[in-house]
């Protein structure tokens, strides 16, 4: 049966982002700390939360572009390919880009419905509330929907394919796992970023955001033999 071998990757994937996490909940009480402490900091912020509203959707586009593809896809040249970058990388660049600037747009629509139906205070019920929409609701189809596109970019748009995804063994095997990696992650994630106001949101979330793919482009990354299942 696939679901001990789901059990596993599930563990699997606890135990490798649990270390990961628990550093986010570190940079998570400082980033806290520093906006509520330092006026500097908080100034600088606001500015970005100016421009963010100013902007609009493109500006939702542009930083998880810049986040989730450009900056991680840097990292990977510098620190797994010795500063050697390649026509891959490009490719990865515009493929990535292009898709988490799309998931940015439809993040900052979903923060906007999360203001609506929960109201923009930060008390612990209201940010309750929002994680548990986010990382309860969101972040499963979510995920499974970027599993999928990276899953079709492995595989080819195919009948075939589309049947393998379409199954409860690619759900468990494939896409619970990611989801366990991001609630690791995430779950104090979202709490730094609901306790920001409205128009900072998004911007924070991007920062935690360029963690997290690098994450997710380990975990999410299809081995071989997988892709023949």
């Amino acid at each position: 049966m696939f679901f001990s071998e789901a059990i596993s990757q599930i563990k699997m994937a606890f135990k490798a982002n649990m270390k990961p996490g628990a550093i986010l909940w570190v940079f998570m009480l400082i980033f806290f700390a520093a906006y509520a402490t330092n006026a500097s900091f908080s100034a600088s912020l606001d500015k970005v939360s100016a421009l963010k509203v100013s902007v609009g959707y493109p500006f939702s586009f542009a930083v998880y572009v810049l986040f989730a593809a450009l900056m991680p896809e840097i990292l990977k040249v510098l620190f797994f390919q010795k500063g050697k970058a390649t026509r891959q990388n490009l490719n990865n660049l515009i493929f990535v880009g292009l898709l988490f600037g799309v998931m940015g747009i439809l993040t900052d629509i979903f923060y906007g419905y999360q203001v609506r139906w929960f109201g923009e205070e930060s008390n612990l019920r209201t940010l309750l509330f929002k994680a548990f929409v986010d990382q309860g609701l969101y972040s499963p189809v979510a995920n499974f929907l970027l599993v999928s596109i990276f899953f079709f970019r492995e595989n080819g748009v195919r009948l075939e394919v589309i049947k393998k995804i379409l199954t409860t063994k690619f759900a468990f095997i494939n896409v619970l796992p990611v989801v366990v990696a991001g609630w690791c992650v995430w779950i104090p994630g979202v709490m730094l970023v609901y306790s920001m106001p409205t128009a900072l949101q998004l911007p924070v979330a991007s920062l935690i955001l360029c963690f997290w793919v690098l994450i997710f482009t380990f975990v999410a990354a299809q081995k071989p033999e997988l892709a023949k299942q």
